[in-house]
């Protein structure tokens, strides 16, 4: 089976996805709550040695944050995502250890931990099918991450987006520079250090020193942007994966695709995406969000109405998400805020965070500093 086999494959469980509901969704709030998404347990692998080398107790920090410590040695065990992203942000808090992501991120494999899907992903013909194999399948190794792939055809780069699907929290730095070195290195490792990413986004601020990013990436790395993520030259895109054997990409592209539901991203996604492009570029409508996707507006309304859900509903919920992001940033003005949501006036802002989160902007924003 080759390449485009597995797309077909891919293709052919888009029904049996859409019957089972897609990607799952969670309750908004501001309060800390489980929401069912999950991660390999082998995403914290190392973690008690870090904490150990810092000084810490690692099974207590885990216990505070609502994991049983036992639970990591379970062969292809999940973890509450949640729970996860909020032991990183305590532990580096209690340890006054701001790069503790990414130290964690240096002691693990970027492509072993994904189990069940490392053989896949370490036998892709090129690290840009590895990509995709992983942004189809995420799900299998966890529920509440995202990863997409755009192309920007003028810059001839490819962007691997990642998104963590915890509505209405602000930005988790932890978990995502963690998830980026560990994209990083796997990238390198996986093409014997003739590819490489040639930019890192993250959304949240620098909570590190810069020396910190350079010494672990040595390419720009940019905080504060619309999401998070790595890009890459198209020519690293292609590059074909060192040792990586044919015959068991073939054996387990069958295994996988006969086990989970393959998960390209779908029409809500894209839509929301593109909406959190166009806020602060354009007037967010559903006429020009439709024509950023190649579609009739008409189309894209049938297409969201098939799902059980509108263009308006959605782009509430990214704005919604997007104001707790900005309101956690003491670098934020209001005025700036309201800009990047696409208001065209503070009371607007002020009433939707009165209907969101029953606050005002100051008075969520307050809450969001303690």
């Amino acid at each position: 089976m080759e390449w485009l086999e597995l797309r077909g494959l891919i293709m052919d469980t888009k029904l049996s996805m859409r019957e089972t509901g897609g990607l799952g969704r969670c309750q908004v709030g501001l309060s800390i709550a489980d929401d069912g998404k999950v991660i390999g347990n082998e995403f914290l692998s190392s973690f008690g040695d870090v904490v150990r080398g810092l000084g810490g107790d690692p099974e207590s920090l885990m216990l505070e944050s609502g994991i049983e410590p036992s639970s990591l040695s379970q062969a292809g065990g999940k973890i509450p995502l949640l729970a996860t992203a909020g032991l990183l942000e305590n532990s580096a808090s209690v340890l006054n250890c701001p790069d503790l992501g990414l130290r964690l991120a240096e002691r693990q494999n970027g492509t072993s931990i994904m189990k069940p899907l490392d053989r896949l992903l370490s036998n892709a013909p090129t690290v840009g099918e590895s990509m995709y194999c992983c942004m189809c399948y995420m799900g299998a190794f966890s529920s509440g991450i995202c990863a997409t792939l755009e192309h920007d055809a003028a810059r001839q780069m490819h962007f691997f987006r990642i998104e963590l699907l915890l509505d209405g929290f602000a930005a988790l730095p932890q978990i995502a520079e963690q998830i980026a070195l560990l994209t990083y290195n796997a990238v390198v490792a996986l093409s014997a250090g003739v590819a490489r990413p040639r930019e890192i986004w993250f959304s949240h601020l620098r909570v590190s020193r810069a020396r910190a990013y350079a010494q672990r990436f040595g390419i720009p790395v940019k905080f504060g942007q619309a999401f998070d993520g790595v890009f890459l030259k198209d020519s690293d895109f292609n590059t074909r994966i060192v040792d990586g054997d044919p015959s068991v990409f073939v054996s387990e592209s069958r295994t996988i695709a006969a086990r989970f539901v393959a998960q390209p991203p779908g029409i809500e996604i894209q839509v929301r995406q593109a909406i959190g492009r166009a806020l602060a570029e354009a007037e967010c409508t559903r006429e020009r969000v439709a024509a950023s996707l190649g579609i009739h507006s008409r189309t894209l309304q049938r297409r969201l109405c098939k799902v059980g859900l509108s263009f308006e509903a959605i782009r509430d919920e990214v704005r919604r998400n997007l104001a707790v992001r900005y309101l956690a940033r003491s670098d934020l003005r209001l005025t700036e805020i309201v800009g990047r949501l696409g208001y065209s006036e503070p009371a607007v802002l002020s009433r939707s965070c009165r209907r969101w989160f029953a606050a005002t902007p100051s008075e969520l924003r307050r809450n969001l500093a303690r």
